[in-house]
């Protein structure tokens, strides 16, 4: 019997400005979707809810204010390492986006831009669990 992986919490951001979805694009030395356009995302802290990690993704991530909407998409999945738990949730952006100079120890993004759903579908194909989880709310594939 295989024993149980540990978990990792994490939540993806499914921010809307007037240009559309915002895009962030992974760092070329990321370890999981290197270049890849897709969600802004962060692992959930001890004890930390999901609208204060939406929040932080926000603040951290972008430099941005955002209006919570809901979670819309939740999945689960075996990576070699842990079992992902991972919630997408939806919100409106009140501020630009100003991505900040990259810290040790956490993923930043090298690029933003403004897009749709349907742009989502090549990260969803490297195995982006966000990405495949909003696709099928939005989309339907």
């Amino acid at each position: 019997m295989r024993e149980a992986l540990p978990k990792k919490r994490s939540l993806a951001l499914a921010a809307w400005g007037e240009e559309g979805l915002l895009l962030v694009l992974r760092p070329q030395d990321d370890l999981e979707f290197a270049g890849a356009w897709g969600l802004p995302a962060v692992s959930l802290e001890p004890g930390e809810t999901l609208e204060e990690a939406a929040q932080r993704v926000a603040r951290e991530k972008l430099s941005a204010g955002v209006a919570l909407r809901f979670p819309v998409a939740f999945g689960r999945e075996e990576r070699p390492a842990y079992t992902l738990e991972l919630w997408v949730y939806e919100a409106d952006l009140l501020s630009p986006v100003r991505l900040p100079e990259p810290r040790p120890g956490k993923t930043y993004y090298t690029a933003f831009c403004f897009g749709r759903p349907e742009d989502l579908r090549e990260a969803a194909r490297q195995g982006s669990l966000c990405s495949r989880l909003y696709l099928a709310v939005k989309v339907g594939c």
